[in-house]
């Protein structure tokens, strides 16, 4: 898993941190903070890109047979 986080005031950084801890838990997964100056929508403050992946694969088997 790898999130992406766009922020528009970069103080706002320590809510992000706490909304982050009640929706991860163990092994937090790899992210990325960036402070922009505006969004899409100017009423936003935060854009969240989150990248993951569901499943597994064996040990014994390849991940891709293609």
């Amino acid at each position: 898993v790898k999130v992406l986080i766009y922020l528009t005031d970069i103080d706002d950084r320590d809510a992000v941190w706490k909304a982050r801890r009640e929706f991860f838990t163990g092994d937090y997964p790899v992210s990325t903070l960036i402070e922009i100056s505006k969004l899409v929508r100017p009423e936003l403050c935060v854009e969240i890109e989150a990248v993951g992946y569901l499943g597994s694969t064996s040990a014994d088997e390849p991940a891709n047979s293609e």
